[in-house]
């Protein structure tokens, strides 16, 4: 006799797609401010004028931020493997820990941005690098923002494997802020 037991329906998977389109967006945002950063600095270097004032731009602070990204795309990871899974404290610890490497973030590049004492009219240069980094600075905060939510939605015990979706959709987000970092982090700290 076959098993007539019903199936739980499968979930549209919206809210993925809903960020995927969301994120592509802010992707499209930043490939247009790169693409004028870039152009205009390759037009400068090409007249042999200077783009920063020497030593202005440091690479400890920026390595930094790429170190703590990268491992908060990992402890991304962790969080939607561990709602797949079920494993709620887990889940709680590596939303935690990629939340706080956000904040660590966030705070690392506002003492950097002072550290540096440019004004941000000084030259193109130095705007577009406050537009492009402060654009940054808004993303993670976005999207540590959507992590405390979710972090305080799994601590209600609503975000079980079936509403994996939600820790998916901040996952497809925090990985496009890190690789617009990473973007950040070779063409303006380490290229100049």
């Amino acid at each position: 006799m076959a098993d007539m037991t019903p199936t739980a329906p499968t979930r549209p998977r919206s809210l993925v797609v809903a960020s995927a389109f969301g994120t592509g967006a802010v992707l499209a945002y930043f490939g247009g401010l790169f693409g004028i950063y870039f152009s205009i600095r390759a037009d400068a270097m090409a007249w042999g004028t200077q783009w920063f004032p020497e030593g202005a731009i440091e690479l400890a602070p920026g390595g930094m931020n790429m170190a703590t990204m990268a491992v908060s795309a990992i402890t991304m990871g962790w969080a939607v493997h561990s709602v797949l899974k079920d494993d709620r404290v887990h889940a709680y610890l590596a939303l935690a820990l990629t939340a706080v490497m956000g904040i660590a973030m966030v705070n690392q590049t506002a003492f950097y941005i002072a550290d540096i004492g440019l004004p941000i009219d000084t030259s193109q240069a130095t705007t577009l690098m406050f537009v492009i980094v402060g654009s940054h600075l808004v993303m993670v905060s976005v999207g540590v923002l959507w992590l405390g939510l979710l972090l305080l939605r799994a601590l209600g015990g609503q975000d079980t494997s079936r509403h994996r979706d939600l820790v998916s959709a901040a996952a497809l987000y925090w990985y496009a802020v890190n690789a617009i970092y990473a973007v950040i982090w070779v063409g303006i700290y380490i290229a100049k």
